[in-house]
């Protein structure tokens, strides 16, 4: 069983959804939840009972968040639906180990930051696929 304290400042909605479908299919089990007015900061405390599929639904919160995080990919749902079909399993495991090795050095994840600091691999791919798609564009005209 593995403690991670997750927090977030934007995404708690988010953050809310995962806890409680990850609750119901009995892979954590939430120790503690609070809001701190004063930084505007969301914190959820739990216990992985299944450390493998948490850390996969964690991954796939989190690459969520990179794309919302990117303007272009938040205001459009077409650019969000092909950047969800460039999730094949390889890019998945491939962040699944990045996470597990920052949590077996850190009990606390803030998901802003780590998206920020160390999914910069996945956003680079996001930006990527924009640029190929503006570049076929243009040649098309």
């Amino acid at each position: 069983m593995k403690r991670i304290s997750i927090h977030t400042s934007k995404y708690e909605n988010e953050l809310r959804d995962f806890a409680a479908k990850a609750a119901a299919a009995g892979t954590i089990a939430i120790k503690w939840s609070r809001f701190c007015e004063k930084r505007r900061l969301f914190g959820l405390g739990c216990v992985c009972a299944d450390y493998p599929t948490t850390l996969e639904a964690l991954s796939f919160l989190l690459m969520d968040i990179a794309e919302a995080e990117n303007a272009v990919y938040r205001y459009s749902l077409k650019l969000r639906a092909l950047a969800h079909g460039m999730r094949n399993p390889a890019i998945c495991e491939q962040e699944v180990s990045r996470l597990r090795k920052f949590l077996r050095e850190n009990k606390i994840l803030h998901l802003e930051g780590y998206v920020t600091f160390r999914m910069d691999e996945y956003r680079d791919k996001l930006d990527m696929m924009i640029y190929s798609l503006v570049k076929k564009i243009r040649f098309s005209k």
